[in-house]
């Protein structure tokens, strides 16, 4: 049976979400949609079955639908569905006549309330309809999935449905005869059921969200709908009580709510429920002459363990880190996580410089001490920014910004520890803005350059190759070096574009140094993550070798293992489809990340680049030895040759050499240079395919 509904809402998508939503409750209805007095007077010649009306229209108001609807004397079952509807409005609609009320922002309400009314509309008539109406309401009392009570006029149960038992667990016999105060919960002082006494009595229904209890002894919350039965001389005989378990959704709207102000992953406060909190503290702060301090926090290369480990082991972490802090910070402190690796810990009481100082020592220690993830044992540190309230700022949006800045002076201080803002720092964030802003503009005014330094044999000192560094000639602040901007193109998303730069203009010049008789045999260029990320790789590198007229063999792209570890299979296809064009690869800096010998042997590698940092404490550590020995063996049993970097003295060469390494680049050969200088170098030498 299709339900005809007629809708009093001057906004027509409130109007088709109300029928949307009783839809999916699986009724089937027409709706027709009215907004002023005349069209309503109009609909209700139709005898709609169900009236949904908004109480505050433009031009028309829900208790003047409600009193035109009572005198004309139709039993037209008539629910409020109103977004700004106050409690005591709601009981005055409720008395004039109003079957239910719904507030827009509990639309899952909805449809039990159609189903309440249109039963309660059924029960008014079981004295009044035939014999076979009066055994289709039997049948919907007992397959309704809502609880039913009936008693007599004093209150005395004398039916109640199965869906009762399957809610209450009290069988039809057990409780037959009894008041159905043998539900009571205690949850509700007495007020409260005088109040839905005096209500039911004034005008004979009552709703209400109310607790009871099972004969188990569970409490649960229940939606629930008394009316009173009048026979033909008004006077009550009856009480009929409809009630549904909302407990799942009472569950759904607390789970709803505490995501709505806490962090899924670490359950602790996020930034709305922090803002909130801390704009409390600085209002009582504020009125009490006190002091507060807010620490920033950030996990140092925590995006190195998502790249290389993978999220599963980046959540532990963030699980562990926030377990760690909880286990320092006092119960008025509060601790919130504002998204990805950042944290913050407002301290409220008894708090300053000093205190802040303690507590931000105390977290540095806890970070100190290694993590067990699964399989991975880790370290990660944080940096972290502390303001402090008044001094640094006297509203919360001043005092993050400046506590953020703190902590970023940290990471420029090597990490792991902890700064105090100062009024200079917002100095170096303008003078970063104005870099992001020169950097996004860059390549467009040619302001990059590339310089080359040359990668040599160890025995022979004959030039094998070039690797490409591109260097940022500012025109105000001279010449920046790559570690001072290439992380922060890669945080603007621009690396992408200053990579294609790099390749089209290393390819340019390796042409030019052929026509100029400079044989170099191969230019080695480094790609970025985000390169290998996007779609359209391959096809750049191939354009450009087409460009340039080079053959493939002679270009050589160098990759970090962070990199390659990040995203394995996503690498391996990359890599392949790229040696299908004929270019060579290198392992960047290897040594410093996670890479296993199996996962190397699966990729078309060409040589293995040893980082500079164990370079430099040859003939000073023991270990550092060790590990260069270990690289260069690795490398020999992959067929590759390893280049080692960072070369400055005769004695490393010497031992590089020894230890069977290939290739070294470094300041012993060249520093890195422009193309002019390498070709003018190379032209001085006393032989043509030596540096």
């Amino acid at each position: 049976m299709s339900l005809n509904i007629l809708i009093v809402e001057d906004l027509p998508y409130d109007a088709e979400l109300m029928a949307l939503r009783l839809r999916d409750e699986g009724f089937d209805l027409d709706y027709t949609r009215v907004q002023r007095e005349t069209a309503y007077l109009e609909a209700l010649e139709k005898s709609p079955d169900l009236i949904l009306c908004d109480w505050h229209l433009p031009q028309f108001s829900g208790r003047r639908a409600l009193s035109l609807l009572r005198q004309q004397n139709l039993d037209i079952p008539f629910i409020i569905v109103s977004g700004g509807i106050g409690e005591e409005a709601a009981v005055d609609a409720l008395r004039q006549g109003a079957n239910d009320y719904v507030l827009k922002d509990r639309p899952a309400r909805l449809g039990e309330a159609v189903r309440r009314v249109l039963i309660d509309k059924q029960l008014r008539m079981a004295h009044r309809i035939a014999e076979e109406k009066l055994r289709l309401a039997d049948r919907a009392f007992q397959n309704t999935a809502e609880g039913i009570t009936v008693t007599d006029a004093s209150g005395n149960i004398v039916s109640t449905n199965p869906a009762f038992e399957a809610i209450t667990g009290y069988s039809h016999e057990e409780v037959l005869g009894q008041n159905p105060r043998v539900l009571k919960s205690g949850h509700h002082p007495d007020s409260f059921y005088k109040e839905m006494w005096d209500t039911l009595l004034l005008t004979g229904h009552w709703r209400g969200e109310i607790w009871n209890r099972r004969k188990n002894g569970d409490a649960y919350p229940e939606w629930l709908t008394i009316s009173a039965v009048k026979d033909g001389n008004d006077e009550t005989t009856h009480y009929v009580g409809v009630f549904t378990d909302i407990s799942q959704i009472k569950e759904a709207q607390d789970q709803i709510n505490f995501l709505a102000h806490h962090d899924a992953l670490t359950r602790l406060p996020n930034r709305a429920l922090f803002r909130e909190r801390f704009d409390h503290a600085l209002m009582h702060a504020r009125r009490e002459k006190a002091s507060i301090a807010l620490l920033f926090l950030d996990l140092d290369r925590f995006k190195t363990v998502n790249d290389t480990l993978g999220h599963p082991v980046g959540d532990q972490v963030l699980l562990e880190v926030s377990k760690r802090m909880n286990q320092i910070i006092r119960a008025s402190d509060t601790l919130a996580r504002l998204g990805g690796d950042e944290f913050v810990l407002l301290l409220e009481e008894q708090t300053d410089a000093q205190h802040a100082a303690v507590v931000a020592r105390k977290l540095i220690d806890l970070f100190s001490r290694p993590m067990i993830i699964g399989e991975h044992e880790l370290v990660v540190t944080a940096s972290i920014g502390i303001t402090l309230y008044p001094n640094d700022g006297d509203d919360s949006d001043k005092l993050i910004r400046h506590a953020d800045r703190a902590m970023y002076e940290a990471k420029q201080q090597g990490r792991n520890t902890y700064r105090f803002f100062t009024h200079a720092l917002t100095e170096g964030a303008l003078e970063r803005l104005m870099m992001e802003n020169d950097l996004r503009h860059a390549v467009a005014r040619n302001e990059l350059i590339l310089h080359y330094q040359p990668i040599v044999n160890l025995e022979t000192r004959q030039l094998q190759g070039i690797e490409a560094l591109v260097r940022w000639q500012h025109p105000e602040q001279g010449l920046i070096a790559p570690g001072l901007f290439i992380e922060l193109a890669e945080e603007i998303g621009i690396i992408g574009e200053i990579g294609q730069w790099v390749l089209r203009a290393a390819c340019s010049q390796l042409a030019r140094w052929d026509r100029d008789g400079f044989k170099v045999p191969r230019i080695s260029v480094n790609l970025s993550v985000q390169q290998i990320d996007r779609e359209g790789l391959i096809t750049m590198v191939s354009e450009e070798l087409d460009n340039s007229g080079l053959s493939p063999e002679r270009l050589e792209l160098e990759v970090t293992e962070s990199m390659l570890i990040r995203n394995p299979e996503l690498s391996r296809t990359v890599l392949s489809e790229l040696r299908t064009l004929g270019v060579k690869f290198a392992i960047d800096d290897f040594g410093t990340g996670y890479s296993s010998l199996a996962y190397l042997k699966l990729l078309p590698l060409d040589h293995l680049k040893i980082d500079q940092s164990f370079v430099r404490d040859i003939g000073k550590d023991d270990n550092d030895e060790a590990i260069v020995r270990a690289i260069i063996a690795m490398s020999k049993s992959l067929g590759l040759e390893s280049v080692a970097e960072g070369v400055e003295e005769a004695h490393q060469a010497r031992f590089l050499q020894q230890a069977g390494s290939d290739l070294a680049q470094g300041y012993l050969y060249s520093r890195p240079l422009p193309a002019d200088e390498i070709f003018s170098n190379w032209i001085r030498s006393e032989n043509t395919e030596t540096i």
